[in-house]
């Protein structure tokens, strides 16, 4: 009798996550997790170099946390070198793809600028 309740309790327990999950995954992320950005506010901030725009302040940050993953993998100095040689090839890459897309951000500004100036 004892191992028939158990086994009930273990399956209600088993359907209730599986029903439940989907509902925590689901939660509202906000406004800028749908894309609704405000284009008016990006562009100005793409203008000052603030925010995601300000690629020294960035590079100062990921620079900082790459020193601190050597640091605690305890490399050597030949491995650090070989870490930052790789890091720069991803920088690199990184960087030939945020100017496309900084070209076309400046083109979309431009854009709605001239809608705005329009009106």
């Amino acid at each position: 009798m004892k191992h028939i309740t158990s086994g009930r309790i273990a399956s209600a327990l088993i359907a209730a996550t599986l029903l439940t999950s989907p509902m925590a995954m689901a939660s509202d992320h906000g406004e800028h997790h749908r894309g609704k950005h405000d284009k008016a506010e990006m562009c100005e901030n793409m203008r000052e170099g603030k925010g995601w725009f300000n690629d020294e302040k960035r590079q100062e940050k990921w620079a900082e946390h790459r020193n601190d993953m050597a640091d605690r993998l305890k490399l050597t100095d030949e491995q650090r070198e070989i870490w930052d040689e790789i890091h720069e090839e991803r920088r690199e890459k990184h960087s030939a793809k945020m100017e496309k897309r900084q070209k076309k951000m400046e083109k979309r500004c431009k854009d709605m600028e001239n809608r705005t100036s329009e009106q």
